[in-house]
């Protein structure tokens, strides 16, 4: 029995949308490898002190961290504190997005063994056993090494569970499940709470080019899903075995396939469940909204919608981003979320590549025509697989430290084209200022609200985070 320690480290800098939830990364590769009778240990910097780290991490033959790219820098920092003051026999591996877009970075660091490209669960139980066969190892799929000259040879991707329903449940109990809360709280109260998370589907078959599913990672284009039955087993037994009553579910794409998704609802409403639920990274497939479908999902316990309406620009919609769908189907899908009756909330990206002062004027406006009781505008994060090729031969790097690379964080990155970084910014202050501060909406959707008053210290905080 081998020993695998699971790590998810904490960026050095960004903060927002990274200490929410169980990372169901590590959850299901904890239990693909407690299948195969391995020994584990799972530590969330996010969420754990890093003194509790130490303990796990000293007997351990193999150690993972899941990275993605503001976490780069501190899961190598993190590799060389273990192999120089704790454990220098193990090996590290490091998996996630951005191993996945670029793994030549991971090796950036000495300390750092191997890089997984793609999905986890196969490659790491085949790797900790295998980890002294040289001759199988150095040929899994999925994985990449140095090579004796010190060039980086990689295997292609992972081989990927081919049946979703067939993986054992996430590994919850290696979690602080008390200290998990919803990714965006500020609809309902959160005190007190029980929330989990869960990924019905994998793998995202369309092309907006801000996005990192669009790149082929870490799930792929081919879109794979749990079967209705298998989804609500797993909420079944997360409010049972764990007493969750609030369930994230983080897929990309909820509702590609409209009749899974009624199918998932009529189950829950037949069984009655007592568990809410959400669907935090947002509906990016609005053409596929009725009001049927929203009233079907609000009686299941859906208690809030978000939508991915992204620009109010045409050309920026069908030329930049590729976003597949028009800003009129994003109003009707709004439209019927309301008349559905369920909290509704939209997100915006300011900073897309070659981006006009008035197109960010037209995003603006069209955020504030809709009936939204919430919006997120976001600036334009180049993720690697998604514009950083283009920046690198027609841009400008205006930041280009890993540790800044987070959609929240204030920062634009790059110039491009006509796209001018104090509009950016200013425009994007502005989204924030002109949408929250009319006074109906202050009225209506903030001092009317029980929500404000019981989330008061994050709504504020948000506030100045955004707004300032």
């Amino acid at each position: 029995m081998a020993r695998v320690v699971l790590i998810y480290p904490k960026p050095n800098r960004i903060q927002f949308d990274t200490a929410h939830s169980v990372n169901l990364g590590l959850a299901y590769m904890a239990a693909a490898l407690e299948k195969r009778g391995h020994s584990v240990a799972v530590h969330d910097c996010n969420l754990e002190a890093d003194t509790q780290l130490i303990p796990k991490i000293r007997d351990a033959e193999l150690i993972c961290f899941y990275t993605i790219t503001a976490a780069l820098k501190a899961s190598q920092r993190w590799a060389e504190i273990i192999k120089t003051q704790h454990n220098a026999d193990c090996k590290i591996i490091l998996g996630g997005p951005h191993p996945t877009a670029r793994p030549e970075d991971c090796f950036a660091s000495p300390h750092v063994d191997y890089a997984a490209l793609g999905e986890g669960e196969i490659l790491v139980c085949d790797l900790i056993e295998n980890l002294n066969n040289p001759a199988v190892r150095d040929a899994l799929p999925g994985l990449c090494r140095r090579s004796a000259l010190g060039t980086v040879i990689s295997n292609g991707k992972a081989i990927f569970p081919p049946d979703l329903d067939a993986l054992p449940f996430p590994a919850y109990h290696y979690f602080p499940i008390d200290r998990v809360t919803p990714t965006r709280p500020t609809w309902i109260n959160a005190r007190g709470l029980k929330c989990g998370s869960m990924m019905t589907s994998r793998g995202c078959p369309f092309k907006c080019t801000f996005c990192t599913s669009a790149a082929d990672q870490a799930f792929g284009k081919k879109f794979r899903a749990m079967s209705p039955a298998r989804v609500v087993e797993e909420m079944e037994w997360l409010h049972c075995t764990y007493g969750i009553e609030f369930i994230e579910f983080q897929d990309d794409v909820f509702n590609l396939i409209t009749s899974r998704a009624e199918e998932i609802c009529r189950l829950l409403i037949k069984k009655n469940m007592p568990v809410r639920w959400s669907i935090p990274n947002g509906i990016s497939r609005v053409e596929n909204i009725t009001e049927s479908f929203m009233r079907l999902c609000k009686k299941a316990g859906w208690v809030d919608a978000w939508f991915a309406a992204e620009t109010g620009s045409d050309r920026i919609r069908n030329d930049i981003i590729f976003k597949q769908n028009t800003m009129q189907q994003v109003r009707d899908a709004i439209a019927a979320s309301k008349r559905a009756g369920l909290q509704t909330g939209a997100f915006f990206i300011f900073g897309s590549a070659d981006e006009t002062l008035e197109e960010m004027q037209a995003t603006i406006d069209f955020a504030c025509s809709l009936p939204l009781d919430r919006a997120q505008f976001t600036i334009a994060t180049p993720f690697l697989g998604t514009l950083w090729s283009r920046i690198e031969k027609e841009g400008r790097w205006l930041v280009k430290d890993f540790d800044y690379f987070g959609p929240y964080e204030n920062v634009v990155y790059y110039e491009l084209g006509r796209l001018k970084a104090e509009n950016v910014l200013r425009m994007y202050k502005k989204a924030f200022r002109r949408f929250f501060l009319r006074p109906s909406y202050l009225l209506r959707k903030v001092a009317l609200r029980k929500e404000t008053y019981t989330n008061m210290p994050l709504l504020v905080k948000q506030a100045y985070q955004f707004m300032t």
